[in-house]
């Protein structure tokens, strides 16, 4: 298909180029056409043209022609190329027709070897005959030809055998591509072929040839590690009923190239001459003409054996080739077969041949019933003829097989294969053929639907090709198969198309960052199809629950993966102050606990704006198989943020106000977060979710676990930066007299205690827990019994001054502190004094222990430093500078309320500060 380019293109081509260069010369007004008539002929000669055109031409005028020239061929290009476009389905189409008249036309070649092939058997038969006939004792010779003749056969099983065990041992993986069969030999083997790809024509790779009695074996040759040496691998085999050899020698280029067609697939090799390419077709003639008299080789069990070249379909029926098989088979029996009747089933036999070879297989079936009978009806029928019998039915079988493997195909046809193939008796085989084609027919509709970005469409889409497909082959296959034995073989069939409904739904809808919107649309899409089958009698939606609750629960962790790992960044940039107030009018908890509003810092806004959207996204796909994976997701994410808190408050790098700000999120996560989260979860799972309303009683004790690190971490700080028992030193040797007072120290810790007092006025805490909580950690220290010992072992020692100053400046602390110690705090107060009391005299007793102040002169000096501080203890808290005119009276006992003191606490660290 040529393209023709309009005459005038290259001229107006050439015109315009002039006209853009404006008015030209007398030089220029010479330049030649170009004449497309003459560039078209096919005798065209370019150097005579140029001569002509060119002769009288200037150099100017010349560069002018070849602009056109150039012109012309582009024109004449982009014509072509659209002609290309325009033709290319009949491109295709008659490439196809072409090869497909070729693979006829050698099919019909082989068709005609085979009857020449029939005709000189018929010829060598005989003359065999006339000749045992004529000769004396010709029949006794006949038969001990028979006998050596299965004697040699015998021989030569076993010589076949030993080939393939060497094709075995020589090639890796050929046992696999070439199995073990009864008269399947060796018939010869090419190697160093090369292996051209049929489109570029361009070496794939090196392989070897093995060309055996039925199939030809390909092998490739590949290297054995980084080392030089190569070993053969078999790669691929064929039948040889199945392929079609060509010798492609209609060029000079592909003098020495084979091609070879297996069905669909071509294969090109190239030889290195024409010798071994002769040698290598000359095997495939010995192969397919059969010249060592093996018979073909049976066929697996799955499958019946072909028959032989003269019951092939379009091969020519010959009765006394039949004949022939008969006799061979069963010598002792010829004579007491009755003519008639063997005559008979031989017409039969011929007539099944030509059945088949027409395709007509109900005919054919209808008389494999025929001799089935007739052959009932013989008193002792031949082993031969049963035996001719049965490899007719099993290539009539194998022909319907396949037929019915036919995807797509309609339920008439269907129908009629499946009842042939019962009456034959091969139902198991016709079964598993039924279900094959069903499963490829699903592969095929399958693979025509569309993928263009919408997901839910798709799989719309999927689920009734699938389902509908299911529902029609388990009604046909009822109607089919009315054996109660063959219905597992179907469940079996529906069990492994659900799973593979459930690959590709799952490749498609779940992963990482699908929403659990589409997931649901999907899920429910599919379950629309699966009700259809319900109504039909075969409910899968347990199958479609066993297939998709991993995954489901696969998508909910990571959802709950993606939600504290949000979280986790939003703690760790959280500046721990207020960011908003919520109201507590609706929860009567949050109210008692917080008042009208509750201050929230942003990480708890952020877990309670991701706790509402985990319980959105998770109503789409809801349902009780879910609940555990659901709530244990819940829980995780809630629980993670309280790590994260208690992980941030045991930091030193906190003002108290973000310390506080903390304890009072762990109590709004707690009191708050948690029933908003367990009564959106009512709303979605229709019930209430006790797990997560039990979460609440869970966590209620571990906003005071908080607390009480809280009181710890600063309990531990004060006493560091003030009053440090741990590191004082009691030994100092001075009068006691009234001008005592407490110690800079114990005032200094008061004060700490006083700015905590002061911030704690601003949250909603219980502020003489916190206090309390700070006092008991203190005494809990200061009675730790590893700090009443010195590095070196030794017991701490006291002097008389050292042990009024301690004794003093506790009984200040618990005076201004009076309310804030609980009864526990009091008791360690005056084991701490009792010990140091003790330990003093220990120290003196030898006498040299002088006489200790009375309680009265503790409360005189309490009352003095008061006085001279200028703090009443209702105003504790408000700090020292608050100047009260208040103080105690003589003799007055604050109260002790125990609150929220801890009677026994983890030890703090020291640190070494001298008194």
């Amino acid at each position: 298909m040529t393209s023709r380019v309009p005459q005038d293109a290259p001229t107006m081509a050439a015109a315009a180029a002039a006209q853009k260069q404006g008015p030209a010369p007398e030089a220029q007004s010479e330049i030649p056409a170009v004449s497309l008539s003459r560039l078209t002929k096919s005798d065209f000669q370019p150097e005579e043209y140029l001569k002509e055109t060119l002769k009288t031409v200037q150099e100017k005028n010349i560069r002018q022609f070849r602009k056109a020239l150039e012109d012309a061929r582009k024109v004449a290009s982009k014509n072509l190329q659209k002609n290309v476009y325009k033709n290319y389905e009949s491109f295709v189409f008659i490439s196809k027709e072409i090869s497909g008249m070729e693979r006829d036309m050698q099919l019909l070649r082989e068709l005609l070897l085979n009857i020449n092939q029939v005709g000189d058997d018929l010829m060598d038969e005989d003359e065999q005959s006339i000749m045992d006939t004529e000769e004396p004792g010709g029949r006794v010779a006949a038969l001990g030809r028979r006998r050596t003749m299965r004697m040699s056969m015998a021989n030569q099983q076993d010589m076949f055998k030993d080939q393939l065990t060497k094709v075995w041992r020589t090639i890796r993986d050929a046992q696999r591509f070439v199995p073990f069969a009864p008269n399947r030999h060796v018939v010869g083997d090419v190697r160093n072929i090369s292996e051209l790809s049929p489109s570029t024509m361009q070496t794939r790779q090196k392989v070897d040839i093995v060309v055996l009695s039925d199939m030809l074996l390909l092998a490739v040759r590949k290297k054995r590690g980084n080392y030089a040496q190569t070993i053969l691998v078999a790669e691929r085999s064929f039948l040889l009923s199945d392929v079609t050899v060509a010798d492609v020698s209609d060029s000079s280029r592909a003098g020495n190239m084979v091609k070879i067609v297996n069905r669909a697939e071509t294969f090109l090799f190239g030889f290195k001459g024409t010798e071994a390419k002769n040698e290598f077709l000359m095997l495939i003639g010995h192969a397919k003409a059969g010249i060592f008299g093996a018979e073909p080789p049976s066929m697996p069990p799955s499958l019946p054996p072909p028959l032989p070249n003269a019951a092939r379909p379009g091969a020519v029926p010959v009765r006394s080739t039949r004949s022939r098989q008969s006799a061979s088979g069963a010598d002792d029996d010829q004579e007491s077969m009755a003519e008639g009747l063997r005559s008979r089933i031989d017409e039969m036999l011929d007539a099944l041949d030509i059945h088949i070879a027409r395709r007509e297989f109900t005919d054919a079936t209808t008389l494999v019933q025929r001799l089935k009978r007739q052959v009932a009806e013989s008193p002792k029928p031949a082993a031969a003829v049963l035996r001719a019998i049965d490899t007719h039915i099993a290539e009539l079988s194998r022909l319907i097989l396949t037929d019915l493997l036919i995807p797509c195909s309609p339920r008439k046809q269907v129908a009629a294969n499946v009842s042939l193939l019962h009456q034959l008796g091969w139902d198991k085989e016709a079964k598993e053929a039924f279900l094959a084609s069903r499963s490829a027919t699903i592969k095929n509709r399958t693979r025509q639907l569309k993928l263009e970005g919408n997901t839910r469409l798709y799989i719309r889409e999927l689920a009734i090709v699938y389902f509908r497909l299911i529902r029609n082959t388990c009604e046909w296959y009822s109607e089919f198969f009315a054996d109660p034995t063959m219905i597992s073989a179907l469940i079996a069939w529906v069990r492994q198309e659900m799973a593979g409904y459930a690959v590709i739904f799952r490749r498609h809808v779940f992963h990482e960052m699908q929403k659990f919107q589409v997931i649901a649309s999907c899920l429910n899409h599919t379950l629309a199809e699966v009700d259809i089958l319900g109504h039909a009698g075969l409910d899968l939606k347990f199958m479609l629950d066993q297939e998709f609750f991993p995954d489901l629960t696969g998508c909910i962790r990571s959802f709950e993966g993606r939600c504290l790992a949000l979280l986790t960044k939003a703690v760790a940039g959280d500046s721990l102050s207020v960011a908003s107030k919520i109201s507590t009018a609706s929860n009567e908890n949050a109210a008692r606990l917080f008042g009208a509003q509750i201050p929230i810092v942003a990480s708890v806004s952020k877990l309670d704006e991701v706790l509402t959207d985990f319980g959105n996204e998770l109503r789409f796909i809801v349902r009780d198989s879910l609940y555990g994976q659901v709530v244990a997701s819940v829980l995780s994410i809630i629980e993670g943020v309280l790590k994260q808190f208690l992980t941030v408050l045991r930091k030193g790098s906190n003002t108290h106000a973000q310390e506080l700000a903390l304890l009072v999120s762990t109590q709004a996560v707690v009191s708050w977060v948690v029933p908003r989260s367990a009564a959106h979860l009512d709303r979605i799972f229709g019930r209430t979710v006790t797990d997560i309303h039990n979460l609440e009683q869970r966590l209620e004790a571990f906003p005071s676990s908080l607390q009480d690190v809280f009181c710890q971490k600063h309990a531990v700080a004060i006493s560091r930066s003030s009053f440090d028992f741990v590191t004082a030193e009691f030994l100092e040797e001075r009068e006691v007299g009234d001008d005592m007072a407490p110690s800079p120290a114990m005032e200094q810790l008061l004060s700490g205690l006083g700015d905590i007092a002061r911030e704690l006025d601003r949250w909603p805490l219980p502020k003489r827990a916190v206090l309390g909580g700070i006092i008991d950690c203190m005494f809990v220290q200061m009675i730790d019994p590893r700090n009443w010992e010195t590095t070196g072992g030794e017991k701490r020692r006291f002097s008389h001054y050292g042990v009024h100053c301690l004794v003093l400046d506790i009984h200040f602390l618990l005076r201004v502190c009076g309310s804030l110690v609980s009864k526990s705090t009091n008791n360690m107060a005056n084991r701490v004094c009792e010990k140091a009391l003790r330990s003093y005299f220990a120290a003196n007793a030898g006498g040299g222990a002088k006489e200790m102040m009375n309680k009265m002169w503790y409360d005189a000096r309490v009352r003095t430093a008061m006085q001279r501080l200028g703090y009443g203890f209702p105003d504790f808290g408000r700090g020292f500078e608050h100047r009260s005119q208040q103080s105690f009276e003589n003799g007055a006992q604050p109260e002790s309320v125990p609150l929220s003191a801890r009677d026994n606490a983890a030890s703090p660290a020291p640190s070494a500060t001298s008194r």
